[in-house]
């Protein structure tokens, strides 16, 4: 008999739960399509590389333009700027062969951002942004191994862009 009760508590059960989800605002996060502060463009000029490693500014500045021209327009002169920084980069053997040959490398990277409105009136910033991603290295060809290195480097700036973009889509 408590049997045959429990199973028709299931559906009203999962209805209930239904029903609270949908009216308490659950949303995913960063899948708004507006910026706040009625914010419809935006400018962002290739970030300053600050690092050791040549020519990786293009790829980074690349990926955030990628990220917000779905949301924004993305302009030479938008109601706001977003500069960023490119702060550091390191690679870090992460795991290596019996002979002691590194096998795997871990990317870092990290990233200051600060938008500002106005000239430089700065209405969101974030001087620590960081990133990784493992990538393999081929021990007998150097350019497979560069290669691995670069599609490293444009995963952590996809991947850096969409969290950056999600944070600010969250009203700062």
């Amino acid at each position: 008999m408590m049997r045959h009760d429990a199973r028709r508590l299931y559906p009203l059960m999962l209805a209930a739960l239904l029903s609270v989800i949908a009216g308490c605002g659950y949303h995913v996060a960063g899948k708004g399509s507006k910026m706040p502060g009625g914010i419809t463009s935006v400018s962002i000029p290739v970030f300053t590389n600050a690092t050791y490693k040549p020519d990786i500014e293009p790829a980074v500045t690349r990926a955030f333009v990628d990220e917000f021209v779905n949301t924004l327009k993305v302009t030479d002169s938008g109601d706001v700027v977003m500069r960023g920084t490119i702060k550091g980069y390191a690679l870090t053997p992460v795991s290596y062969t019996q002979n002691d040959v590194n096998q795997e490398y871990r990317l870092t990277i990290a990233i200051s951002l600060v938008l500002t409105k106005d000239g430089n009136n700065v209405i969101w910033q974030d001087d620590d942004i960081t990133n990784y991603s493992d990538f393999a290295v081929n021990i007998s060809d150097v350019t497979a191994t560069k290669d691995a290195e670069l599609a490293a480097l444009k995963k952590i700036a996809a991947d850096t862009a969409r969290f950056t973009k999600e944070r600010m889509m969250e009203d700062f």
